[in-house]
């Protein structure tokens, strides 16, 4: 292994860290697409019309709790990858990108959980979940990234 290899090893993340992150990830972008489903187009007849499903609530609930251990996995995934990639100035627009996605979603979750006036909170609640689909869809795109560019380096030494 050459040194500029050994260099992006440094970035790439534990085992053990990215199986929280591909774990973690999975059950909150999971959760959160079918609260999406249950809310936006799965109802029942209710003695007095259309009512929610009684699962709508359940995947919120497993949604706010994966969400909540993605914060711990943020926080994992911070020194080693985070910040070393960040102060190497590597990939900053997709990694950025990922942070701000990140960010974001915890922000406005909060703002979801807190915010009493209604328009806001349906305004933040759309925005949130469409931030959430599309972290869901940059995270592979972002390892996809990091990992063409150290085969790139690695054909050019060769």
């Amino acid at each position: 292994m050459t040194h500029d290899t050994a260099g992006h090893e440094r970035f790439r993340l534990p085992g053990w860290i990215r199986a929280w992150v591909y774990a973690g990830g999975t059950l909150c972008a999971a959760s959160g697409a079918l609260w999406l489903l249950f809310h936006y187009f799965i109802h029942r007849n209710g003695a007095f019309g259309p009512e929610p499903h009684p699962m709508e609530h359940a995947w919120l609930v497993v949604h706010g709790i994966a969400g909540l251990g993605m914060l711990w996995v943020f926080g994992l995934v911070w020194l080693p990858h985070v910040r070393r990639g960040w102060a190497k100035r590597q990939h900053r627009l997709a990694g950025g990108t990922m942070v701000s996605l990140m960010l974001w979603l915890a922000i406005s979750a909060g703002g979801l959980y807190y915010l009493g006036n209604d328009d806001w909170r349906d305004v933040v609640g759309v925005a949130h979940w469409a931030s959430g689909l599309f972290a869901a869809a940059w995270l592979p795109t972002h390892i996809w990234l990091g990992r063409r560019t150290i085969r790139r380096r690695a054909r050019a030494r060769d």
